[in-house]
């Protein structure tokens, strides 16, 4: 028995160590882990850039400075990040949720301007926990038994242009809110055409694009933004997960001529921009941002969907769809209990995956795989579905 507050179904196991992508329990069992922490460990585990960092940092003395304290790391991973993005501004929090919450705002202060507060959101989204970050999320279970969720929110079909143009009212609109990549959804992935209205849409009524790169950013989809596949320059991104690599960071990057009118004191984070976080973000950042590295991401991509592919030619029965973009793939099955069963035997047979929306195995390993560990892992996933 434990004292923690039973929210989660936790593992019938502790884990004791980890390695590369591997990780061990108290009983010396190996797991070959496809989740890496819902797509936070990035580097996988006991990676010599986060080592590295952690050693550094040490060697300074400092664990934590206030939000108005100036240092290297963090001047140099807000560069860093503008540059890559939409050349913004940037602002430090501890979580992905909390990212969320400074888009929201920071949107609804611009709308307070001529009376604009509402924010469209996509179906099957999730954008966290906080109250604010579960206005803005669709699933309902999320969001019961707790009482008024802030409002100003209506929802679109993903990936429904029709229904987003009926939608859209220019004199309420302020923001569109969307996962380029949905992963708590059940990795739905946006079409192209679909972000091309968004993005007619955004430029002609002057409603602000949000996208929230906190699960598919920092190079899972191959690209270091999820958005960067698709015809878009979004107004404001959202950050954290793998930014960090297992130290929690979260980034809200939103574009000069919007951040620009705001003023000091606007908004905070006691513990956003520690040097501990923005030196392992930065050295994260500026090892997978590497041509060849976010090549080797597309090309265990293919490995990963053709093992898949297989699988679900034997299983047709069983396996409505595979969806993969990068190293983030959901496996749909047609049937919840076989999609939990197989969650349950994937773990007894030490692969490390995450189950959503009830009949969804979402894959999304470090993106240190191998290549052999992918096809470790396709066999076992194999083996316990016929099994």
């Amino acid at each position: 028995m434990h004292k923690l507050f039973n929210i989660y179904n936790f593992s019938k196991f502790h884990i004791m160590k980890g390695n590369g992508c591997y990780l061990f329990d108290n009983k010396k069992k190996k797991y070959l882990d496809f989740s890496a922490g819902v797509a936070v460990n990035s580097l996988g585990y006991n990676h010599p850039v986060i080592n590295k960092s952690i050693k550094e940092q040490l060697k300074t003395g400092i664990m934590h400075l206030s939000g108005s304290q100036l240092h290297k790391y963090k001047i140099d991973l807000a560069d860093t990040l503008s540059k890559n993005s939409n050349k913004g501004d940037v602002f430090y929090s501890n979580s992905g949720a909390e990212s969320i919450e400074t888009a929201i705002k920071v949107v609804r202060s611009i709308g307070s301007k001529d009376n604009r507060f509402q924010i469209i959101s996509m179906t099957s989204s999730f954008h966290g926990r906080t109250i604010g970050a579960l206005s803005v999320g669709h699933n309902r279970k999320y969001k019961s038994n707790i009482g008024p969720i802030p409002g100003n929110v209506i929802f679109c079909k993903f990936n429904d242009s029709n229904e987003l143009k009926k939608k859209i009212n220019p004199k309420k609109t302020i923001a569109i809110l969307i996962e380029f990549v949905q992963g708590d959804g059940g990795v739905n992935i946006c079409t192209k055409e679909f972000a091309k209205t968004i993005n007619d849409i955004c430029k002609k009524y002057k409603i602000l694009l949000i996208a929230d790169e906190i699960q598919a950013g920092v190079g899972r989809t191959g690209k270091m933004f999820a958005y960067k596949n698709y015809p878009v320059s979004p107004d404001i991104i959202t950050m954290a997960k793998g930014l960090g690599s297992g130290i929690p960071i979260g980034a809200t990057i939103i574009k000069n001529n919007i951040s620009k009118v705001f003023q000091k004191g606007f908004h905070g984070s006691t513990y956003g921009g520690g040097m501990l976080q923005t030196r392992i973000a930065l050295n994260v950042f500026n090892f997978i941002n590497k041509k060849t590295f976010l090549n080797s991401i597309l090309l265990k991509s293919k490995i990963l969907e053709l093992g898949l592919n297989k699988i679900q030619k034997k299983n047709k029965n069983k396996i409505k769809e595979i969806r993969i973009i990068g190293l983030i793939c959901g496996i749909e099955f047609y049937d919840s209990k076989i999609a939990n069963n197989l969650f349950n035997k994937l773990m007894r047979g030490g692969l490390v995956t995450t189950l959503v929306q009830a009949n969804t195995i979402r894959i999304t390993p470090p993106l240190t795989i191998t290549k052999n560990e992918i096809l470790y892992g396709i066999k076992i996933i194999s083996n316990s579905l016929n099994s």
